[in-house]
């Protein structure tokens, strides 16, 4: 998908550290790192990138996206979990999918090693549930889903 390839190509070009992600139908959300001050910047590079694709796809003119990003500093670790659970379920809240790992267009799918075909490697939240590789994916599903 190319809205994926891009965001993959601004991660890499201005060294992001991309925690989760999830599109959904009319917006998308971010959990990154951003070691140097470049955040606006590379939205607006990701933002009108993709926006000028689509309008040169689609034969159209304007503005695909109708409001500026919004960020929140994350301080803890426990809002990083926090932001990757409200990714995750995100599209089942939104009536999308049954199951947060039923959405395609999300980081939560790959965390729990399910074939992707994104050119984003899984979020880095699971770091935060232990280095038992299976047992890690498990415990990180319970979380997210209410089972903890």
């Amino acid at each position: 998908m190319r809205f994926l390839d891009l965001l993959a190509f601004i991660v890499s070009k201005l060294n992001w550290s991309l925690h989760a992600y999830c599109l959904m139908t009319n917006h998308y959300h971010l959990v990154l790192e951003t070691p140097r001050l470049n955040l606006s910047s590379g939205m607006q590079r990701l933002n009108s990138g993709y926006a000028q694709w689509f309008n040169r796809r689609h034969h159209i003119n304007g503005h695909l996206f109708r409001h500026r990003f919004y960020a929140v500093l994350v301080e803890s670790d426990s809002h990083l979990l926090e932001l990757s659970r409200y990714l995750a379920l995100n599209p089942v809240r939104g009536g999308l999918c049954a199951s947060p790992e039923d959405w395609p267009w999300s980081s939560y799918g790959a965390s729990l090693s399910r074939t992707s075909a994104h050119p984003l490697p899984p979020g880095r939240e699971l770091v935060y549930f232990g280095q038992a590789h299976k047992r890690t994916r498990e415990t990180f599903r319970a979380f997210v889903e209410g089972n903890d």
